[in-house]
């Protein structure tokens, strides 16, 4: 089996009561056990930032956290970051430590509304290079754009990818799938995450995925792409 059962999930949103994501502690340790259950050693906790209040305790919270999983999973590390929505004042907020870069880093988690042009999505992600911070495109599957022009662009001006795991899971004649599945094999793709949130409402789910992975992508990618790019945000090193 190619899959080396160490895994790092760098979208996650299971930091309690904060978003639309985990409610309460005890779901974040539920939905963290069957995670680690399925190989994964660590998160990046990634809940939804908002213009309207700044997180604060992300920190604290993060570390509560980890304290519980480590009662069952006794070395599973949690570290902080944040799911940013792009706007224009984006880069001054991350600035100020309004908004959360991935484990302290340079990296940003940076997600837009599914129908953004291209155009704008481009010139959002140049303006995040620009300021000095590696953008993460969060879920880059959602993004119609994408389909019709390519992600060469974004790759040469440094932006990396990350997809879903759920959406490489499913019937291969599936046209959604199919495309998934097709990024991933040709290498542009530089994490996958669980995007977990709540136990009954996208809980983490991966066997599957690491199924067809096995199957269909080298065990260097894979390495990568589950393991190593993660471990590399956490370093801050560049991927």
């Amino acid at each position: 089996m190619k899959v080396r059962q160490r895994i790092i999930d760098v979208h996650a949103h299971v930091i309690p009561g904060v978003d639309d994501g985990s409610r309460t502690m005890e779901e974040s340790v539920e939905m963290l056990k069957r995670a680690a259950d399925q190989g994964i050693v660590g998160v990046v906790a990634t809940p939804h930032y908002s213009r309207r209040h700044v997180l604060k305790g992300l920190n604290d919270s993060a570390k509560l956290l980890q304290q519980e999983i480590r009662k069952t999973y006794p070395k599973f590390r949690i570290f902080p970051g944040q799911e940013t929505f792009y706007h224009d004042e984006l880069a001054q907020r991350l600035n100020e430590g309004k908004a959360y870069t991935m484990a302290d880093s340079q990296y940003v988690l940076v997600e837009f509304m599914p129908s953004v042009s291209y155009e704008i999505l481009f010139q959002g992600i140049r303006k995040l290079v620009s300021n000095g911070y590696t953008p993460i495109l969060a879920h880059m599957e959602r993004y119609g754009c994408l389909r019709k022009k390519g992600t060469s662009e974004l790759l040469d001006i440094g932006c990396k990818l990350q997809m879903n795991y759920d959406s490489i899971q499913g019937h291969w004649f599936s046209p959604e799938v199919r495309w998934c599945r097709e990024q991933v094999k040709s290498g542009v793709i530089h994490f996958l995450g669980t995007d977990m949130h709540r136990s009954d409402y996208r809980p983490p789910q991966i066997t599957e995925a690491l199924k067809w992975l096995d199957g269909h992508i080298d065990a260097q990618q894979i390495w990568c792409i589950t393991y190593q790019n993660a471990l590399r945000v956490i370093k801050k090193e560049t991927i």
